[in-house]
């Protein structure tokens, strides 16, 4: 069988998400969208900080499938130029960072037991997202959209949407298929295996080198140190999994609504997560899970490409529930390590990001984080979910 040492694997839900009969259609965005709790904080803590976002600056996130394939491939074109950068991490302590693209990937890895399954979770993600955002247009010169990848979208025909289908207009497709051995996830909980499992060798990332292996979920739930050799050089190629059971099962459109439709910050990061100690996957895990390693690995997922385009979508989703909802659209959840282990206090809007290593040496707030048209940033999303 398949071990998956594949680290969403207990962020599931405790009881499977109740399917809704008809759920509304996306949206587009109106106005420039503000939410007077968040903006309000932000100007009263940080007078004159930031610039002002409006209908003329703003920029617009847009779905991968909507887009030109011209325009995809500039944006494909834009992560392999990042990948043809040089390192600025110390090679001594991080061989794996090979250049610049795995830099975000090792300093993804070594803050997981920080930024997941806690306070942190959504607002670093969403500054993470726009660092890679602005490096793209920095370093490669990328003057396009930064586009999502819509699981539910998706879900019937991974293999044959856009994102997936291994075309040059991709963001390459499914790896060479190895067995029909089931995921194993837990002793008491696998996924039937899906239609890949080996190397991707179709579309802008055929052939693609990861460096680090899968870490096991254990690190994160008992919040143990990471191993000795996490950031050893240890090559192999990229590897996907497709996997529709996962992608019907945890990123159908029903999920997505209720997640959307609920009014607790709580429940709504259960819904996205999942619960540990369950067997049943959240939207975001659920979403991982359709990619299969190392993309389906908490700590190592940022090597495959893919990890962009799908935290996107989580992040418009995160932007739709905060408009659904601008009363408690600043409402934060949890504490500041991962599964609260080792236990820690209760993250507030005052508390500090744990950092993006040199990508950004300024500190920030939670609460600086909370609003994509204030704060560092001004973009918005195609649809409202």
């Amino acid at each position: 069988m398949t071990k998956a040492f594949l680290s969403y694997l207990p962020l599931a839900l405790s009881a499977v998400v109740s399917l809704v009969q008809a759920a509304p259609s996306p949206k587009p965005w109106g106005p420039t969208h503000h939410w007077p709790n968040i903006d309000d904080w932000t100007n009263n803590h940080f007078p004159e900080k930031y610039q002002q976002c409006t209908d003329d600056n703003i920029k617009i996130r847009v779905d991968f499938d909507s887009m030109a394939p011209q325009e995809r491939k500039a944006y494909t074109d834009a992560i392999k130029c990042l990948m043809t950068k040089p390192s600025q991490l110390d090679q001594t302590l991080y061989p794996a960072a090979i250049n610049r693209y795995f830099d975000y990937a090792v300093i993804h890895t070594n803050l997981t037991q920080q930024v997941h399954i806690s306070a942190y979770f959504l607002t670093w993600h969403r500054y993470y997202l726009h660092l890679f955002e602005q490096d793209l247009k920095d370093s490669c010169g990328y003057t396009g959209a930064f586009p999502y990848w819509n699981w539910p979208a998706t879900a019937d025909n991974l293999r044959g949407s856009a994102v997936f289908d291994g075309s040059d207009y991709s963001m390459s497709g499914d790896g060479l298929y190895t067995n029909n051995d089931p995921v194993v996830l837990a002793p008491q909980f696998q996924l039937p295996h899906g239609s890949g499992g080996g190397c991707v060798t179709t579309g802008p990332f055929a052939n693609m080198q990861i460096t680090m292996q899968p870490i096991s979920i254990d690190n994160l739930v008992q919040g143990l140190p990471l191993p000795a050799n996490a950031f050893a050089l240890n090559q192999s190629c990229l590897t996907r999994d497709l996997n529709t059971y996962a992608a019907q099962r945890y990123c159908n459109t029903s999920a997505l609504y209720e997640a959307l439709d609920t009014t607790d910050i709580a429940v709504f990061t259960e819904q996205i997560n999942g619960v540990i100690g369950s067997q049943e996957l959240g939207l975001h895990s659920g979403a991982h899970f359709t990619v299969g390693s190392p993309g389906s690995n908490i700590f190592v997922s940022v090597q495959d490409p893919i990890w962009w385009p799908l935290h996107t979508f989580l992040d418009n989703l995160y932007t739709s529930w905060q408009a659904r909802h601008p009363d408690i659209a600043n409402a934060v959840y949890g504490t500041l390590t991962a599964n609260n282990a080792p236990p820690s206090a209760n993250g507030t809007l005052d508390t500090p990001q744990p950092g993006w290593g040199y990508f950004d040496p300024n500190t920030y707030t939670i609460g600086e984080l909370m609003s994509t048209t204030s704060g560092p940033f001004c973009y918005k999303y195609d649809v409202s979910l």
